[in-house]
């Protein structure tokens, strides 16, 4: 008999970003009204106005070689025109966002040259650099919480001490680098 039945589909898992968290901040924090969904294990450092803000990272989906114009960064990153995307210690002016061609990834407009590997993390530099790009605040936690898009400021966990899955964080190795109780694994 099926009087009444709905069926309904399992929503995809989340991925497992923490494997072992051993330290966090008491109370959390506030992060600012962010303009793009936040995921979690995504590096935060204070703004000016004193909140928490994330430093965005953008996962490539496909290598991209050192000529290369465009590249093509996973959803969900928050990529706009004018967001400066940076490798090691070179960063540089994004001029375009295409956001139609896929429901995978966005195809950006930027040059680079070097050449980069699928699946590495690009992290948003304060300004474009050939050779001393920073992240565009300083690093202190890891977002423990999902933070939704144009919501206002959020009370978030976050995260001073971590082992985080190298696959699945939302951080780029170069921020990774400048926190101490953080490691990819």
């Amino acid at each position: 008999m099926n009087r009444n039945f709905k069926f309904n589909p399992a929503e995809a898992a989340d991925p497992i970003y923490f494997e072992q968290v051993f330290a966090e901040k008491p109370g959390g924090g506030l992060l600012a009204n962010p303009d793009f969904d936040v995921p979690k294990s995504v590096a935060v450092g204070k703004n000016d106005s004193g909140l928490y803000a994330p430093i965005k990272a953008y996962r490539l989906v496909e290598a991209a070689a050192a000529d290369a114009t465009t590249i093509k960064i996973a959803k969900g990153s928050g990529v706009k025109e004018g967001d400066v995307l940076a490798t090691g210690k070179k960063g540089v002016a994004c001029t375009g966002v295409d956001t139609t061609t896929s429901d995978d990834y966005d195809v950006v407009t930027v040059a680079l040259g070097v050449a980069i590997t699928a699946g590495k993390v690009l992290y948003e530099a304060k300004a474009a650099s050939a050779t001393a790009a920073k992240p565009k605040y300083t690093p202190e936690y890891i977002l423990g919480t999902y933070v939704p898009a144009n919501e206002g400021d959020f009370e978030v966990r976050l995260i001073n001490g971590a082992n985080l899955r190298k696959e699945t964080a939302n951080v780029a190795d170069e921020v990774v680098e400048l926190m101490k109780s953080i490691a990819l694994v």
